[in-house]
Order: structure tokens, then sequence, then C-alpha cells
């Protein structure tokens, strides 16, 4: 287009040149303006293509930054509903605990492997998500957030670190009832019977005990019991709330990315 305007430029210049010196001149001066004209507009014409290559230069960054993320935020969805499951066990196994306590009658009738294996699942693991976010550290440590368009988007990853540390939390309160728990098992409870009952020692590759001391005495404990109905309310509560809900958030949060790339 540019070549265009200057040719025909070019033309009315030729078309008078048997004009007079003053013509000339004027033909001259409208000449260099439409130079300044043409070069102001190819100026344009580049910042404008500039711009348009730095769009989807972002774009394209944002795709990537946001199928990472969603990438990890599926996993944790998984991790969650594998946690979940783990985390309903100890639950069952604590109210079964618990409510032996309230009946001597089931108590007297349940044996001594039985029970250990009941009492190992409140006392032998701590749950956490191990939760994948190294897509949104480092797009959040790189300055990547202010190329995610979609405000909404944008806004719940700024705060995402927030969401995680009431999940963490909740774990943390979790975890110092298992202590508890731990510790009062140490100081007035079997491990070695536990471990004879559920067949840990084998693999341990210890010989059983002949003379191991029973455990129903700690379903006869008040302060065993209060410990175990704190860790039973922390657990439940994680299990019934604080997961669920976080996993809401996650799922939310793919269904913002899928919908800003039109997945």
């Amino acid at each position: 287009m540019i070549k265009i305007f200057r040719k025909i430029r070019l033309g009315l210049l030729e078309e008078d040149s048997s004009a007079g010196r003053l013509g000339k001149l004027g033909k001259y001066l409208i000449y260099a303006i439409g130079e300044i004209v043409l070069v102001v507009i190819g100026i344009l014409i580049a910042l404008q293509l500039n711009n348009r290559n730095e769009r989807i230069s972002t774009y394209k960054k944002q795709e990537n930054h946001l199928l990472l993320i969603k990438g990890e935020m599926i996993n944790n969805i998984k991790t969650i509903d594998e946690i979940s499951e783990a985390l309903m066990t100890i639950i069952e196994s604590s109210r079964t605990i618990i409510n032996l306590m309230a009946s001597d009658e089931d108590l007297n009738n349940i044996n001594e492997d039985e029970l250990s294996g009941l009492i190992v699942q409140p006392l032998s693991r701590e749950i956490k998500i191990y939760y994948e976010n190294g897509a949104l550290t480092e797009l959040i440590s790189s300055g990547g957030l202010k190329d995610i368009r979609n405000d909404s988007i944008r806004s719940i990853l700024a705060s995402w670190e927030s969401k995680l540390t009431i999940v963490r939390l909740q774990e943390k309160a979790l975890r110092e009832a298992l202590v508890k728990s731990n510790y009062y098992m140490q100081l007035h409870g079997s491990y070695r019977t536990v471990f004879d009952g559920i067949e840990y020692s084998d693999d341990l590759k210890i010989n059983r005990s002949s003379n191991n001391n029973s455990n129903k005495g700690l379903m006869k404990s008040q302060e065993f019991e209060n410990i175990l109905l704190n860790y039973l309310a922390v657990a439940d509560h994680l299990h019934q709330r604080v997961y669920p809900n976080f996993k809401d958030e996650l799922q939310s949060l793919i269904d913002l990315i899928d919908n800003e790339l039109n997945l």
C-alpha cells in the first residue's frame, strides 16, 4: 500500500514537470509531506503487528501455564480421593473402638487380634495430601500471573495458598491427635500385642511374645476415650468438610480453565 501511494505522488510530479518553479516547489513539498505520512503509517502498522504478536505470545504463555496447572489440579483431586479412603478406614476403626468402650458385652466378645486390628488404624498413619503445585509456584515466582487474562482465574490463583493453608491446618490438628494417641499407647498399652495381632512381628522378623499384655484395659480408660473422641472429631471434619470443599475448589478452577481455553 505504501508503494502504491508513492507511485501516485511520483506520477503527479511527472505530470507537472513543465510547471513553473513555484509549482515544482509545491509538488516537492507535497511529496515530502507524503513521505512523512507514509513513514508514520508504516510505524503504526509495525506497532500494530508487534502488539498482535505480543498478544499471541502472551496467550501462548497463558495457555501453557494453565494447562500445567490444570494437570496438577487433576492429580490433586485423585490424591484427595485416595487419602479420603484411607481416612475413612481410620474413622470407622475409631468409631468401633469408642463403641466398644461403651459396651462391656461387645468388648468381652472381641478377641485380642481383632482389637489390635482396630487399634492400629488410628495409631499408624499420618493423613496428609502430597499436593502438586510446582506449576503454580513457578507462575507466581516468575511474575507470570499478570499473563493470565481471566480476572477470576487470576484472583483464584493469587489467593490459592490461603485455601491450601486451611487444609494444612486441619491435617496438622489430626497429626497432633495422632501423636497424643500414640503417646498414651506407649505409656499404657502394648505395641507388642498389636504387632503380634496384625502379624507385623513376622514382617519385622521378631518372635511373637508368649506373655502379651491385653490392650482391653485401654478400653476402660476415660482419658484414652477422650483422646480418641478428639481424634475422631478432627478426622471426621477433615473427611466431611475440609477435603470435599477443597476438592470442589479444585474442580471449579479446572472448569474455569477449560472455559478460558475453550477445551
